[in-house]
């Protein structure tokens, strides 16, 4: 094998493993009214990459170990692919989203759960087309190296996100219900979800590799393009809803007389948001910015969270209320520095 082969394979597998990185940060920018902490979405991402293959990898052995060779033999291997395969992985991805509920106190809607549900798929799927990427590279078969960096970064790779950002979607609405027995129902939901989804993926797959039918393979590249069109439909309407969130809760505060009238002119509008004129200090924007946006989705999330839980959340809202009456009275002259264009184009989210 020469050396521009070997260059050529390497460049290959990183640049794969570059744009599902790439895919990540894209999506966790789109969040763009309630972005999380990009700390914890590369932590989500690190935990897809190697905690989870790896304990997937020790479930599957255990499993078959436990189950007897009989299992892995039947209907080809099969079922593994659509039962402990999907079960193992699944599961140990669905572990790294519930420590993030559990750590993270930014963790409050469905969108959050889409972000980091698709981080945490993507770097299972980073690590699990890697391992295929340096088997074909070194048999020295540059074609099938092509071949398969091609199909499961923009497929595989794919399948993996949807998965887990289904699950994580679910958490987000679980974080918002009420009562233990609904969040359960919602976690469970999501996760046989997850499975089942991930398991029909195999069971396709498997399907058309062992019919070598061009027509099956077809299929399930429109299957999947369908897939990213509702992803995408889904993101977009999360989105729209978090804008409406804002717009709302703001306007109240407003009628009440905690914020002045400006705020729900400018904030719920990611355009104007990021405009530079309507605060002159750009780290004082950063801070109101996170403030209002807090306090709106926590008193949006007050409304769904059982009693004991809302009185929690209420005195986080009379804090927040307190702090940006503070932050917005500490320079005197901003609203003659702040020159808001509430007419502008484009005031869409």
């Amino acid at each position: 094998m020469t050396g521009a082969v070997l260059g050529l394979e390497g460049i290959t597998i990183l640049a794969a493993a570059t744009f599902l990185v790439l895919i990540v940060v894209v999506v966790w920018w789109l969040d763009r009214y309630d972005r999380e902490p990009l700390g914890m979405v590369a932590a989500a991402f690190g935990w897809g990459a190697l905690a989870a293959p790896a304990l997937a990898t020790v479930t599957e052995t255990i499993a078959l170990g436990i189950l007897g060779p009989h299992y892995g033999r039947l209907l080809g291997g099969t079922l593994v692919a659509i039962g402990i395969g999907p079960l193992a992985e699944e599961g140990w991805k669905a572990v790294g989203l519930l420590a993030v509920v559990a750590l993270s106190r930014e963790f409050d809607n469905p969108t959050d759960g889409l972000v980091y549900g698709t981080a945490v798929g993507l770097g299972f799927a980073m690590t699990e087309n890697l391992l295929y990427e340096l088997s074909a590279a070194a048999a020295g078969d540059l074609h099938r190296l092509l071949t398969l960096v091609l199909g499961r970064t923009l497929i595989t790779a794919g399948i993996h996100a949807l998965c887990s950002a289904a699950l994580g979607g679910m958490l987000g609405f679980a974080v918002l219900a009420g009562g233990w027995v609904r969040r359960f129902g919602l976690v469970l939901t999501g996760l046989v979800g997850a499975v089942a989804l991930h398991g029909a993926w195999n069971t396709a797959v498997t399907a058309a590799v062992v019919a070598r039918d061009p027509r099956g393979t077809a299929v399930m590249v429109a299957t999947v393009m369908a897939l990213y069109l509702c992803y995408i439909v889904l993101l977009a309407v999360l989105l729209h809803g978090e804008h409406r969130i804002l717009q709302v809760q703001l306007a109240e505060e407003v009628e009440l007389g905690v914020l002045p009238g400006w705020v729900g002119e400018v904030l719920p509008f990611y355009r104007r948001r990021i405009r530079s004129t309507w605060w002159p200090e750009r780290r004082e924007r950063t801070v109101i910015a996170r403030l209002v946006t807090r306090l709106a989705f926590r008193k949006h999330a007050l409304r769904h969270l059982p009693e004991d839980e809302a009185r929690l959340a209420g005195l986080e809202v009379v804090r927040l209320r307190q702090r940006l009456r503070s932050v917005l009275a500490f320079s005197g002259t901003a609203e003659e520095q702040r020159t808001v264009d509430t007419q502008e184009a484009g005031s869409e989210p």
